[in-house]
Formats: C-alpha cells, structure tokens, sequence
C-alpha cells in the first residue's frame, strides 16, 4: 500500500440530526444520534494537530444545531486550522456569532442556497460574504443561487449531486453534462467552482498524490462521525463494513493502515464504458461510494454516467 503520510484534513460531523429533509441530501439512511462534546472535540483538535493535519470541513446534519458549534469554530481559530462549517442558512443568529467570534478568516461558512431565502439570511450573506453554494439541477438554477453569483466578494459553488439509492438517480445527471454547466458559469461569472468528488477529476495541481490514487477517500481526506469513527469518506458512514477505527480511541497508524483503504489508493484504469465521453481520459470512473450504494461494488462504473 503506497504511503500517503496523512490527510490533507477530515470531514467532520459534530451531530447528525438536521432540521430540514432535502430531496438532494445524501445524509438519508444514517442515523440521526450523537453529538460530540466539548471535550471530545477539544481531544479530536489536539490529535489532528499532532497529525499535522490542518484542515477539517464541518458538515452534518446541521452543524449550528450543536449547542457548542460558535465554541468549535474558535478552538479551530485558535488552532490556526482551516474549516468550511456548511450550513442550511437556518440559524442565521448562530451564523453571526460563529462569524463575529472567529475573527481571524480560517474559518468560513458555506450556506445552502437551493430553496427561498429568508431576508435575515439574505442580510447575513450579503454582510457576512460567506461561500454560497447550491446542487446542480437538470433545470435551470433557482433564483436563489442566481441571485448571488458574480457579487463582489461571495464565491459561489456548484455542487454535483449525488444519489445513494436507485430512486434518486432520476434527478442526476451524467458528469459530463454537469461539467459543462459548472464551466458555462465560469464562463460569464467570477468566483464560480464546483464540487464533485475527485473520482471523476482529481485536484492533482493542490493534491499531486491523487495521481496514482482511485479517489480522495483514504488518501488526501477521511471521515469522521460525532463518536470519532472513522471511515474513507462521508458517504460511507451508513456501511459498517468500511468502518476503520476510532480516531479518539485508537492508534491512528493502524486506521491509515487499514486494508480497507487499498482500493481507494490505487489507480488501475478508468472502467467506465463509455468511452466516448469527452472527459474518459482525464476521468478516474467516478465515485466509489455512489458506485456501493447502487451496485453493491465500489469499482462498478458511476451509476450517474451510465
């Protein structure tokens, strides 16, 4: 097994309840309990920096539905670490005072921008310049997200949805097609970029060890849930089979050591049999873990594409 060192950072959830259900949510199906304590994240901080892991995204469920997130937010600063805490824009008093509290910019907010926007959160993102963000569509964007891309300062993302059941591939599209739309918005707007897993295209001029890897997943990132398991990302938190350890409880050698991680750490070819496709020779076959989710097999051609 090639060796990676450690991650670049974590995906991390604080707590998994939310108070909205999304269509789009790739959460469904994970058990909505648990919720780290403070002394348990200060414990998770203090061991990703003897890592030498500096960067940590803190995603949910809700994140600002944990009592002590604006406390999480400032041990981050602190720290000197990096994060993205994503939001559904909810509890914009919360997102104000993580925002007001974490002075120093290592700390960023992402809000959801997919349905209405409420004036107070429109007040926020228009004071507070965080990332906005919203799930690609067969359609054309909400006006919600419109309203937002190419203003000074704000940095709008294009997410590529995922599916983790058969019934939710009806509302996907093919990456490729996807792309071009992430590209026909670069094209007329500033601080336009995407996100999509790295199984498709990988960030090799930010993450060069992705070269000789299937994804990011066990190489470049890991995921972590309120308890401190550890999985190779965070589609895999409801299989207990890719479950690698505890990283608050156990020697993290021996989680980055796991075997289940050589499937992710090895490149072999793009399988995927559309060989048509104008991005097959840059492609890595797209996500395993949608791959899992549909097929039962994480080198099954991405579910999306074909």
């Amino acid at each position: 097994m090639p060796d990676y060192g450690h991650p670049a950072g974590i995906q991390f959830y604080p707590n998994l309840s939310c108070n909205y259900s999304c269509d789009f949510c790739f959460n469904r199906g994970i058990s909505a309990t648990g919720l780290i304590s403070h002394g348990d994240f200060s414990s998770l901080i203090n061991i990703l920096i003897k890592l030498g892991i500096k960067g940590i995204d803190i995603l949910g469920g809700e994140p600002t539905l944990h009592p002590n997130i604006s406390e999480f937010a400032v041990l981050i600063n602190e720290n000197n670490l990096t994060c993205t805490i994503s939001t559904n824009g909810s509890n914009v008093s919360v997102l104000r005072h993580i925002s007001n509290a974490a002075t120093r910019p290592n700390v960023k907010i992402g809000v959801s921008v997919n349905d209405k926007i409420t004036p107070e959160l429109d007040a926020f993102i228009l004071e507070y310049k965080p990332y906005v963000k919203s799930v690609a569509s067969k359609s054309a964007l909400a006006d919600s997200a419109l309203k937002y891309i190419g203003l000074p300062m704000i940095n709008y993302y294009l997410i590529f949805r995922d599916s983790m059941s058969d019934d939710g591939l009806q509302s996907t599209m093919p990456f490729v097609e996807y792309f071009e739309q992430l590209n026909a918005l670069r094209q007329v707007h500033n601080g336009v970029d995407g996100v999509y897993c790295g199984g498709f295209l990988p960030d090799l001029e930010v993450y060069p060890e992705l070269e000789r890897a299937r994804c990011p997943a066990g190489t470049t990132k890991l995921a972590v849930l309120p308890n401190g398991d550890v999985y190779p990302c965070n589609l895999f938190f409801r299989y207990r089979q890719f479950r690698l350890g505890n990283i608050l409880s156990d020697d993290f050698q021996l989680i980055w050591g796991n075997p289940v991680l050589k499937y992710f750490r090895s490149f072999n070819g793009n399988t995927c049999p559309n060989r048509q496709c104008k991005l097959f020779r840059q492609c890595r076959g797209g996500c395993p873990a949608v791959s899992y989710a549909i097929t039962g097999r994480l080198a099954a051609p991405d579910p999306r594409c074909i």
